[in-house]
């Protein structure tokens, strides 16, 4: 059988799920919450009935509140950096520049120490950023991990609480070359449309954009004379589009081996940012957990032999009937209050006119009502865009099998990848594929392995079926949505935004949970604290989230700059109200 890079072809199939993940995941929020009516659920959607004055927000009392704009007292540059013309054409410059180096990463790389020309261009970066961000390289002390890796120590003075992380990383995605006549700039030229106020290009929005606005805020904190009581990091990975192995990994057993477990007060990295509901009101859902994956290789092995006297079903039959029985029998969907998803959804509810009036009471009568809840259930399971966060999700992305047209293929094999839902594991996944296996080896005689080892069931002279993991993790932990911490976060994003970048327009700001049905490179970092939150201080425009791996990816000045000035306060009010 010819041999196939099967840890290859995974990585470009999971690759290809994750490029559509983060637009897929904006337009979400934008259907739900701006553009939701009754065509999302279909022809059969019905009004549910409710019991009148079943849901009375007095009596119950907001379950998305307003949070409390929290203010340093720091004599700070918040106006500079959102409304200086000044500082904006600097920070297009130096967006636009870190845009122009192409930090492109494969699904497959090297081992720095074993090829480091690879990385040339990183080191660019690395040059491009000490120029940048003087007072930064100068103030902070700069360690590498694995070559590549970035880790900046700005260092407190009380080495008693606990250091503040800021993750991004500086690896973007590839360009297809058939695609480059369709892009309006070419993919590496930095351009800034002064028109539209787009910084274009590979990168600008994921998320060189973000490594950007940490240099800048600290950069400016050091030129405002700011010295930091609690020490600050920033960590900034080389290969996260490709899982992070190289960058994230090496980067968070670093920081671990220094300061220890639970040794971080909070850590930041990409992720949601503000979402429109209504006229001037939005919400913020910092992403506060992840979903966990595990990949099943699943191979029939039988006999071989020529196919001019085929069995019934070959070894490629057998397995398709084990693909089929598999995508047939799908997870059941299972919403829950305290699913991230949930938080979002009532925040909307609450604060959003522009909802469906049935959806909303839906939402609001499940804290209460089992048979609400349900309903819930149901409505977002028939949304195609929706329903992936509330279950675990199975998709067959590799098949292998065969080697000639008169020869029976004697092996079969394929990969399925699943999303574990937040209330599964990696166990109870595999298990379920494992009962699928089995079902399908009784019928046609086979035997069941489970890692090539444990007999499941006794191996007949049919063969046998293997069930094995070759990449897994856990669900990620879920960071507190209350408490100290969460309101610190909280307070800064509504006054970075309702009393600074919204004040002309009275906007309103209401902070939440979020999920993610992918993962970021926290995943490496969950031992090193338990609040961590995926999040830029940015409004999504959702059509431009489309473009996030894509054609024509480009981000805003507005919202970069208002990344920028989340940082920068987020640090103050860290700083000042944060000890514990």
């Amino acid at each position: 059988m010819a041999e196939v890079d099967v840890e290859k072809q995974r990585m470009v199939a999971v690759k290809s799920s994750r490029r559509k993940f983060w637009g897929k995941l904006l337009l979400v929020l934008y259907i739900v919450f701006i553009g939701f009516d009754n065509t999302y659920l279909g022809s059969s959607f019905s009004p549910f009935s409710f019991i009148p004055g079943f849901f009375n927000s007095e009596e119950t009392g907001l379950n998305c509140p307003a949070n409390k704009p929290l203010t340093p007292d720091f004599k700070n540059s918040l106006d500079t950096i959102l409304f200086d013309p000044e500082y904006k054409d600097k920070s297009i410059k130096r967006l636009s520049n870190a845009v122009r180096i192409p930090t492109v990463v494969q699904d497959i790389n090297p081992d720095p120490k074993e090829d480091i020309e690879y990385y040339n261009n990183f080191f660019k970066l690395h040059d491009y950023f000490k120029d940048t961000f003087p007072l930064v390289h100068k103030n902070l002390k700069l360690e590498k991990v694995n070559e590549v890796g970035l880790l900046y120590t700005w260092e407190g003075s009380n080495k008693e609480l606990k250091p503040l992380l800021f993750m991004a990383h500086q690896d973007v995605v590839p360009v297809n070359n058939d695609t480059l006549d369709q892009w309006t700039y070419p993919p590496f030229e930095g351009h800034y449309d002064e028109e539209n106020d787009f910084v274009w290009g590979r990168g600008s929005n994921d998320c060189k954009n973000l490594v950007i606005a940490q240099f800048e805020a600290i950069e400016q904190l050091l030129e405002d004379g700011f010295k930091p009581n609690r020490t600050v990091l920033l960590s900034f990975g080389f290969d996260e589009e490709a899982g992070g192995q190289l960058g994230a990994g090496p980067l968070a057993q670093f920081i671990r081996e220094r300061y220890g477990d639970d040794s971080l007060y909070a850590i930041l990295d990409e992720g949601e940012g503000l979402t429109k509901i209504d006229d001037n009101t939005y919400i913020a859902a910092p992403v506060n957990a992840e979903k966990g994956y595990v990949d099943v290789e699943i191979t029939v092995m039988g006999k071989g032999g020529h196919s001019s006297v085929p069995p019934d079903h070959t070894n490629i039959g057998i397995a398709a009937k084990i693909v089929t029985l598999i995508e047939d029998n799908k997870s059941p969907f299972k919403m829950t209050l305290d699913n991230p998803l949930y938080g979002t959804l009532v925040c909307a509810a609450e604060h959003s006119t522009k909802i469906d009036a049935q959806f909303r009471k839906t939402i609001l009568a499940a804290r209460k009502c089992k048979s609400a809840m349900k309903r819930l259930t149901r409505v977002i399971a028939g949304i195609p865009i929706l329903r992936d966060l509330i279950r675990t999700t199975t998709a067959v992305d590799i098949f292998q099998g065969g080697v000639k047209a008169n020869a029976l293929p004697e092996s079969a094999k394929f990969l399925v990848n699943h999303r574990i839902d937040l209330k599964s594991s990696v166990e109870e996944t595999l298990q379920e594929d494992i009962k699928m296996v089995q079902k399908i080896a009784e019928k046609y005689n086979f035997g069941v392995t489970r890692d090539g080892e444990q007999i499941i069931r006794p191996i007949t002279e049919n063969g046998s079926i293997d069930v094995s993991i070759s990449k897994a993790l856990e669900p990620a932990p879920r960071s507190p949505t209350s408490g100290k911490v969460w309101d610190i976060l909280a307070g800064t994003v509504v006054d970075v935004f309702e009393n600074n970048f919204f004040k002309k327009d009275n906007g309103s700001v209401y902070v939440t949970s979020g999920l993610f049905s992918g993962n970021t490179d926290t995943k490496h970092y969950w031992v090193l604290s338990p609040n961590i939150y995926r999040f830029i201080g940015s409004v999504i425009d959702p059509e431009l989230a489309k473009t996030l791996h894509s054609v024509n990816e480009h981000v805003d000045m507005p919202g970069h700059l208002s990344a920028v000035a989340f940082v920068y306060e987020y640090i103050l009010n860290v700083d000042q109200y944060g000890d514990e």
